[in-house]
């Protein structure tokens, strides 16, 4: 019996271990790549059977070899994002290059012509509409979009509010898309989890909504799904977001910002300079602000083992000025000894919110049938006196009516590998 039971567990064991493994390969199929598909004809139209398809990826040199069926169809599935050269070639027939952008959580039509024997030819495909295979009602922000256009924050998850369907909720600042409480989105990063366990949206919370918990320079491109998402993302009503990271390629490639937000150049509205007046304070609308970070990434190997990481930090430092309106009450026997305790709750304070996240990554073109990477990312969020049920306004707001005695310190810690 005793054996039995070993011999049982055992057994129980190495299907555990062959499911998370099988679970973990699908995830990363799904969402944290693309795909290339199309049909082989010649330049009549007619099907080219069993045709040999080569894809190869332009900054890694990741290569991956398939054959066309007799239908003349082939397909490449679990491509990281990037650009590909797509080759075939049949008997009797002059090899045909294509040049295909691979985005992520998207299968690119890429269909070929062949042409007589030493009539070669070559054509560029863009994967932006073109996705004939995939019923999904998607948008991609890619990483032209993410370097170029303005953010405040630098939390690459802001951007998703360009794409439709998407919003912040009023209750926790999290993405809202198609109506859904935010934090029944579903965040996937590199094709694994990245939900906060408790309550639910982009993980680190609430102070997500205040601080990166990945660099942005480390943010290669993401897809937002609204609505209508295969069931194979499942978990989560609320619609998917799908990260993608960089990784190291064949060029040496480096960057390097620093983000400064003057006080100076912030002019206060009528309300501080009410209260300014009223209590003979000089009160500062929008503090100095201070990012400043970069990453760099290239290779370790040609064409086979590739680095890449990059870091950034942030400094905010704001006075906040308590006024709970005392002005507008008449002091009465009845009142006197409650105004008087509110005037001393009417204490000046510092809010802060200082962060610093890192992330590095390996790439492994191990062969052209296995390949492997390896990420660590990581990220240290404070935020002294920021109580705020992860409203984003109470940085710009320097008159609170919350006293210091019920502040207190927000912290965030998240390791990923």
């Amino acid at each position: 019996m005793t054996r039995n039971l070993i011999s049982n567990s055992i057994k129980f064991l190495i299907l555990g271990v062959f499911c998370f493994v099988l679970s973990i390969t699908q995830i990363s199929a799904q969402a944290g790549t693309g795909g290339i598909t199309g049909i082989v004809n010649d330049s009549t139209g007619a099907i080219v059977p069993n045709a040999t398809v080569k894809a190869v990826n332009i900054d890694t040199g990741a290569t991956q070899t398939t054959n066309a069926s007799g239908e003349g169809v082939y397909t490449f599935t679990s491509l990281r994002p990037g650009k590909y050269t797509v080759s075939a070639v049949a008997s009797n027939f002059s090899e045909q290059k294509l040049q295909v952008e691979v985005q992520v959580g998207r299968i690119t039509d890429a269909n070929f012509a062949l042409g007589a024997g030493n009539v070669s030819a070559e054509v560029t495909i863009t994967a932006e509409g073109i996705q004939t295979t995939v019923s999904n009602s998607d948008a991609v922000i890619n990483e032209t979009a993410i370097a170029n256009l303005p953010i405040n924050g630098r939390r690459f998850q802001d951007f998703a509010t360009l794409t439709p369907g998407a919003q912040i909720d009023t209750e926790r600042n999290q993405i809202s898309l198609s109506g859904q409480r935010g934090i029944n989105a579903n965040i996937n990063v590199d094709g694994v989890d990245y939900n906060q366990p408790f309550f639910g949206g982009i993980r680190g919370g609430e102070r997500s909504n205040f601080a990166p918990t990945i660099p942005q320079e480390s943010i290669k491109e993401f897809q937002v799904v609204a609505a209508g998402y295969n069931a194979e993302f499942g978990r989560s009503s609320g619609g998917v977001v799908n990260v993608v990271t960089k990784g190291g390629t064949n060029k040496l490639r480096g960057s390097a910002f620093y983000l400064f937000r003057p006080e100076a150049l912030a002019i206060n509205h009528s309300f501080i300079k009410r209260v300014e007046v009223e209590r003979n304070l000089d009160i500062v609308g929008a503090p100095t602000q201070q990012q400043i970070g970069g990453s760099i990434g290239g290779p370790i190997k040609q064409d086979k083992l590739f680095y890449f990481g990059s870091l950034e930090y942030q400094r905010f430092r704001a006075d906040r000025i308590v006024d709970f309106g005392l002005g507008a009450i008449t002091a009465a026997a009845t009142n006197q000894e409650a105004l008087d305790f509110f005037r001393t709750q009417q204490t000046n304070y510092v809010l802060s919110n200082d962060a610093v996240t890192a992330l590095g990554r390996i790439d492994w073109n191990i062969t052209d049938a296995n390949a492997a990477n390896f990420r660590f990312s990581w990220n240290k969020g404070d935020g002294a006196n920021g109580v705020a049920v992860g409203d984003a306004s109470v940085l710009s707001n320097p008159v609170v009516n919350s006293a210091f005695s019920n502040e207190g310190i927000e912290r965030d810690r998240n390791y990923v590998f």
